[in-house]
């Protein structure tokens, strides 16, 4: 994705994958596709494999436990099945996807810089005093603190899976918290779970990053010709 950025406009998004010669440069100002376009990917191009896993798990029990209820009620088994599909989907896409991070590019947005850094210290500093969690990083205009520069800036949070069942339920379960809260709260919270440190490397090397929890160490050596801070 690559962004142009303005204060006072909407963002405008590219669609590389589908619009290669730029023909279609239109929608990357069209608040409804861009919606649309979110609301039925959900963000699975930057998903690890854990991640995915556990939010089409999610989707599916949901989607199961709605059937079920419309099938009980006397629904035929097709309307059950389409209406208990979208509407897990978009229980999905907004209390465990990024809804407010896509509407970033629409007018209608606005968000006050000292009420997302707010949030985001408290944020951190929750993550930070989790004893299981071992990796997490902030990317981007918030790893630098303060407030955040635009009305439009999202909170790029990165955390890492450690091995185990037991961590990767955690860690889903603290993705699962942390999207509600921000979709309730009407925070752009741009958050993914990665399996290994090195997957960093799909980010600009321009781009500032703040580590927030390192107990192994492993981050500290991976950005060290990067460079980084600690947050806060």
């Amino acid at each position: 994705m690559n962004f142009t950025c303005d204060v006072m406009h909407p963002k405008v998004k590219t669609f590389p994958l589908i619009d290669p010669d730029g023909s279609l440069a239109w929608l990357g100002s069209s608040c409804a596709f861009i919606l649309a376009a979110n609301w039925w990917l959900q963000g699975v191009r930057g998903m690890d494999r854990k991640e995915w896993l556990f939010r089409f798990s999610l989707e599916a029990l949901a989607a199961v436990i709605l059937v079920g209820g419309m099938l009980h009620d006397g629904a035929s088994p097709f309307a059950a099945w389409l209406v208990g599909l979208i509407v897990a989907h978009s229980l999905n896409f907004s209390f465990n996807g990024q809804f407010w991070v896509c509407a970033r590019y629409c007018r209608f947005y606005r968000r006050p810089p000292a009420v997302v850094a707010a949030w985001r210290d408290r944020c951190f500093a929750e993550i930070a005093a989790l004893p299981w969690l071992d990796e997490a990083v902030c990317i981007g205009s918030q790893a630098r603190g303060g407030n955040m520069p635009t009305p439009r800036s999202d909170i790029d949070l990165r955390v890492f899976f450690a091995g185990g069942f037991v961590n990767w339920l955690r860690v889903n379960g603290l993705l699962l918290r942390l999207r509600a809260t921000a979709f309730v709260g009407g925070i752009p919270l741009d958050l993914y779970a990665y399996e290994r440190p090195d997957a960093l490397g799909r980010f600009d090397l321009c781009e500032p990053v703040a580590i927030i929890v390192d107990r192994r160490g492993r981050l500290a050596g991976l950005l060290g010709r990067r460079g980084y801070r600690a947050f806060p």
